[in-house]
Parts: C-alpha cells; sequence; structure tokens
C-alpha cells in the first residue's frame, strides 16, 4: 500500500507507493561492502556514516549523510554496494526497492529529469562542502555556507537542525562555532536571528 511521503521537499512523491519507512538503532548496519544492491534509502532523520575499510584493518569515512540525502543511488547500475552504511545515531530512513526505482526511471520521463535534477543538487552541495571544509578559519567557512547556499541578495539562510548540527557540518567544535558567530554579529559581518541567517549586505566574495 501507499504511504505519507517524506516531509522533505527533496524526496520524490512518484517513489510513495514503494516505499517502507525503517527505524535504525546508534550502530546498526544498514548495508555492507559487498552485498547486492536491493535497495536505495533516504534519511529522514538521524545520520549515517559511509565506511570503506583498508587492507591494513584501518576504517575510511567517505561521508556522513544527513536528513534530505539519498544513500546508495551511486549503486544504481552496480552489481554491490562498494562501502559499509551504518546509522551513526538513532535514525529514520525511506527505504526504495532499487527495481521500482529503475522501473520508474525507464517509464516515466518526467520522473527521470527530477531524478537527475535532484542528484545534481546533491552533487553541487557535496562539490561546495568539500570546498568549504579546506577554508582554514571558522569565519570564512561561516561566509562560504551563506554564499554558496543562501538565499537572496543577502544570503539567507534557515539553518536546518539544531545550532551543533551546523558545527558539525562546518566540521567546527559548537563552541568555535558560537565564539566566531558572535565576533562576526559585533563586526557587522552577520545577522542572525536564532536559527537565521544572512550576511548583513552583499559582501563581495573573497578570491
Amino acid at each position: 500500500g501507499s504511504m505519507t511521503v517524506s516531509r522533505h521537499m527533496s524526496f520524490p512523491a512518484a517513489l510513495g507507493p514503494s516505499v517502507s519507512r525503517v527505524a535504525f538503532e546508534a550502530g546498526r548496519g544498514i548495508f555492507r561492502t559487498g552485498a547486492t544492491p536491493r535497495h536505495i534509502y533516504f534519511i529522514e532523520e538521524g545520520s549515517v556514516r559511509l565506511i570503506r575499510h583498508g587492507r591494513e584493518g584501518e576504517d575510511v569515512v567517505l561521508h556522513d549523510a544527513r536528513p534530505g540525502e539519498f544513500l546508495a543511488e551511486a549503486s544504481l547500475g552496480s552489481a554491490r554496494y562498494h562501502c559499509d552504511a551504518m546509522a551513526t545515531e538513532s535514525s529514520v530512513l525511506l527505504r526504495v526497492p532499487r527495481q521500482a526505482l529503475e522501473q520508474l526511471l525507464e517509464a516515466d520521463p518526467s520522473f527521470a529529469r527530477d531524478w537527475i535534477a535532484l542528484l545534481a543538487g546533491q552533487l553541487r552541495t557535496l562539490r561546495a562542502r568539500v570546498e568549504r571544509l579546506s577554508l582554514r578559519s571558522a569565519k570564512e567557512r561561516i561566509r562560504h555556507l551563506l554564499l554558496s547556499e543562501g538565499r537572496g541578495p543577502h544570503c539567507e539562510l534557515e539553518v536546518d537542525g539544531s545550532l551543533k548540527d551546523l558545527a558539525r557540518k562546518l566540521g567546527l567544535t559548537h563552541e568555535s562555532l558560537y565564539r566566531t558567530m558572535a565576533a562576526m554579529q559585533r563586526e557587522g559581518l552577520i545577522e542572525r536571528h536564532g536559527l537565521r541567517l544572512s550576511l548583513t549586505h552583499h559582501q563581495p566574495p573573497t578570491v
């Protein structure tokens, strides 16, 4: 039977009928390297870590996925999963049978266009995140976030989740995030109202 589709904007409504909602406790595995991909997943709540195992037994974290992101979308057209996925906190995921997604992609051109747009959006966000994490200072990371993800002339951004989640996304301790934001407010660089941040006036990006 059909179910209520995710409240996240980025989850395509057309997938609704084939979806099931599953909960995972912290530390639970979602899929393992080498297994045949039967599902792709969408994170509603919580976070999921993608891990690859090195030859020496070391773990390499490929990605910490957050709500609003798909998991295992890269396994479409692949014979096996290329990493492990593990819930790093109590999480709720939407599980889509891979077959249902592949059938929709073939049968429904407008869904296929939506799917491509969605993946392109995820790619843009990831590229910006990679670039942001290469910046040295907390101040530069906050400015980069507003310039790359904010909307309108003042680069307004409504923080998704808590400020602790934002700190994690920026690769900062939350103490450092609070301190830097307070300093930027004092210097008149940003405005902050609760979880809404913006640049005070459009500042040209520093090259």
